[in-house]
């Protein structure tokens, strides 16, 4: 799998992008699963032979100093996951 995460400072709070795509090859997306600071902020079930996913959530919590945790989590047409992880400091 080969994710893809963005995070922007909005006038209110964070927009984070996600992308998802299959490494290629026989290898589908079922599921993806997003957790930012330990909340689950996307759970989505994917349609049968997904092999790309993208979504945007927008408005998600900012304060200045504070330190996010993004966790994105894939798993395959097997339910074998794979995650990518992103930590950031808002400075502003």
């Amino acid at each position: 799998m080969q994710f893809t995460v963005t995070h922007t400072r909005q006038t209110m709070g964070q927009q984070i992008q996600v992308a998802v795509t299959a490494a290629g090859g026989s290898e589908l997306i079922s599921e993806v699963v997003t957790q930012f600071d330990g909340f689950t902020i996307g759970d989505d079930p994917l349609a049968p032979g997904s092999t790309q996913y993208d979504r945007t959530f927008d408005g998600q919590s900012a304060t200045i100093g504070a330190t996010h945790t993004l966790v994105v989590t894939a798993l395959d047409q097997n339910g074998t996951p794979h995650s990518s992880t992103a930590i950031w400091t808002d400075v502003s």
